[in-house]
């Protein structure tokens, strides 16, 4: 070999180990913008929602979202439940972010630390109380060599975790150079992970909240679409919701834990809606190639969960099981029977799904409604008149925590009251999602509140939770007859039964 050419191959070795220990760029997690609690409360685009925050039992219900957004927020960060201590630390700056305007950044390192960089739109005097907690809470949370750093500019307080990062600098760069818009309520965006990656932008304008945004995940749906197959002999007027998706792949399914059901079966199309005559006239509709084993896997998950002798871990209930007739129903709480139907002989078709039987109607569906769903490249459409479905998805889900042995919130609690007087009034709330690649795709909202009635009955129910019921004393075996050992086989009475009072 050459001597001139060892120099050389050591400069590129060296060159290749320095390259192979570089430290790799982070990866945005997470970007946001928000005005606050504050901000919602004074802006005029959305009177609905305005008013809807102004509640009288707003600030009590704030108090309960306080713990309970710092925990989640704690957990998503360090992937770890965190303690009560760190929880209580935490409190007084989670509450600054809710109240105020609000913008943030976390990175994610390859090593699985984070970079946080936060700002609040608040006045120096709350400086003290970030510097005094915020290093500590966000310590654990990077690497040994992270510092962090407290300060106030120009009406914001930024706190920032590691101190000399880059991204700190820009971050800071873009808070200050970004002009106030009061009317644009929120901008946020999450990387992909184990749900989509979601990109959302909310502006109040006309009286209601119009939100935009992108969806991201391989396979969330097929391409191109089939047509759509709804079951206009079932679905009738008059409605308060109908929500229609197609191309619903089993990687849709996983994300909500029932692939398991449908054994690898192409769903297709679901459908969903609600009638006006009563709460627990909700029903829902899914086309499958052979319903028999969903309905088969279905009936062993309830027999395993719901006995009506009192076995040591099972709730209590009846399942009821057809697999001629393809019927699988269970009785658990009073009023409503929950019941899947299926199609027989194994032809394809729609697997059904009720809590109450079905009216018969000669009332079709309004034709503006259905052409709706005709717009190229349309996988959700979800219309609703808000006001009335909040009380169906309200009622079902008590029906729910009934069957789950479950206390309901009360319908006198605070989260009720609010959702019952802030959605009296609240009409149409119309969503959309379009397919513009593969697992690519865009989605827009038009709503009153903001929110539709199922977002913010689930709010209600996390602000103000079931409890769990007292457990009923176990059922004792009858005591053996006279002169018989306890656990002895007992002969059958030959005494005359009673005669039944009329």
């Amino acid at each position: 070999m050459n001597r001139r050419s060892i120099p050389a191959l050591l400069s590129l070795a060296l060159l290749a180990l320095l390259s192979g220990c570089k430290e790799a760029v982070p990866e945005l997690d997470a970007r946001w913008h928000c005005v606050g609690a504050d901000g919602l409360r004074s802006q005029t685009g959305a009177l609905g929602l305005r008013a809807f925050l102004s509640h009288s039992n707003a600030p009590a219900l704030a108090e309960r979202l306080r713990p309970k957004a710092t925990r989640a927020a704690l957990e998503w960060l360090s992937g770890a439940g965190p303690s009560e201590a760190v929880v209580t630390q935490a409190q007084p700056l989670m509450a600054d972010l809710l109240a105020h305007e609000s913008a943030g950044e976390v990175w994610r390192r390859s090593d699985g630390s984070r970079e946080i960089f936060l700002a609040v739109r608040i006045t120096a005097e709350r400086a003290p109380i970030w510097n005094d907690r915020y290093p500590a809470l966000v310590k654990p949370l990077g690497s040994k060599l992270s510092s962090a750093w407290v300060s106030a500019e120009k009406g914001w307080l930024f706190a920032v975790s590691p101190s000399d990062s880059p991204r700190a600098k820009a971050f800071r760069a873009r808070v200050l150079s970004t002009p106030a818009q009061p009317a644009r309520l929120l901008e946020f965006s999450k990387s992909p992970g184990v749900w989509p990656g979601l990109q959302a932008s909310a502006l109040a304008t006309n009286g209601a909240v119009v939100w935009s945004g992108t969806l991201s995940r391989p396979g969330l749906a097929e391409q191109p679409l089939r047509d759509w197959q709804y079951p206009t002999n079932l679905i009738y007027d008059p409605l308060v919701s109908l929500t229609a998706i197609r191309g619903v792949t089993p990687q849709v399914l996983n994300l909500f834990g029932l692939d398991g059901y449908f054994q690898g079966q192409e769903v297709g199309q679901m459908y969903h809606w609600a009638q006006a005559e009563s709460p627990f006239q909700s029903y829902a509709v899914v086309h499958v190639n052979d319903s028999a084993p969903v309905l088969k896997a279905a009936n062993a998950e309830l027999s395993r969960r719901y006995s009506t002798n009192a076995a040591p871990g099972t709730l209590d209930g009846l399942v009821m099981y057809d697999a001629e007739k393809q019927i699988l129903g269970l009785s658990s709480a009073p009023g409503v029977v929950p019941m899947l139907t299926g199609t027989e002989n194994h032809k394809p078709g729609f697997l059904g799904f009720s809590m109450f039987r079905r009216q018969r109607s000669v009332q079709p569906v309004p034709r503006e409604l259905l052409q709706q769903l005709q717009q190229p490249g349309l996988v959700v459409y979800d219309w609703e008149i808000t006001s009335e479905n909040f009380v169906h998805w309200w009622a079902n889900l008590q029906a729910r925590d009934l069957s789950l042995g479950l206390n309901p919130a009360p319908g006198d609690g605070l989260a009720n009251l609010w959702l019952t007087d802030g959605l009296g009034k609240v009409d149409n709330t119309v969503t959309q999602v379009r397919q513009s690649g593969p697992g690519t795709f865009t989605w827009t909202r038009k709503a009153p509140v903001g929110l539709n009635a199922m977002e913010w009955v689930m709010l209600g129910r996390w602000l103000d939770p079931a409890t769990p019921r007292k457990l009923k004393a176990a059922r004792m075996a009858p005591p053996a007859p006279m002169g018989l050992p306890e656990g002895s086989p007992a002969k059958p009475s030959s005494a005359p039964k009673p005669a039944a009072k009329p």
